[in-house]
């Protein structure tokens, strides 16, 4: 069961993840997906919240979008999970839960190194998720998407520089606390 206090720490992160998506999406020509500041949030909620709560306020972000339209483009969960950004979507589930995995088991002694951690579950993790849905959603072969899905490293990679810097500094995030 879950504290107040966690509640509240849940409820905030997904506020700031639904205020995200309030920063229109740059839509790119030529791949469907456009690029958006939203999983900044949600390497945020690993990094802060840990694998658990993280994970939560990431399934509540996406239970709000079934009836408000909370992601970028002024959209729903239904029209984006039915879309080619569906795998980028559904793997950011996984994000809190793999950083909070790969920190605990490998990191924990260097927390300098969650940039690693977070760079490979919010960033590789969800791109390459991401890319196979794009893959069998617009019928392009696999390696044409990974050559497109390139194009999001670069922005994912500042995120995760900046997700991991507030969170450092962040004194009850889930890097400075025993959670």
């Amino acid at each position: 069961m879950l504290s107040t206090k966690d509640l509240v720490k849940v409820a905030m992160m997904t506020t700031l993840i639904i205020i995200l998506g309030l920063i229109p999406a740059i839509p790119l020509g030529f791949v469907p997906v456009p690029i958006v500041l939203q999983n900044l949030g949600v390497m945020l909620a690993g990094l802060i919240l840990g694998g658990k709560k993280g994970t939560l306020s990431i399934l509540l972000f996406l239970v709000i979008g079934l009836f408000l339209p909370v992601f970028s483009g002024s959209r729903t969960t239904v029209p984006v999970l039915m879309g080619p950004s569906a795998g980028y979507v559904l793997a950011w589930l996984f994000v809190p839960l793999v950083f909070a995995l790969l920190y605990r088991s490998w990191l924990a002694r260097y927390r300098s190194l969650a940039f690693l951690a977070i760079f490979i579950s919010g960033v590789l993790l969800v791109d390459l998720l991401g890319t196979i849905w794009l893959a069998v959603y617009t019928d392009m072969p696999l390696t044409r998407s990974l050559v497109a899905s390139l194009v999001f490293i670069p922005g994912d990679t500042i995120k995760a520089v900046i997700a991991t810097a507030l969170a450092v500094s962040y004194k009850d995030s889930f890097l400075n606390t025993n959670n």
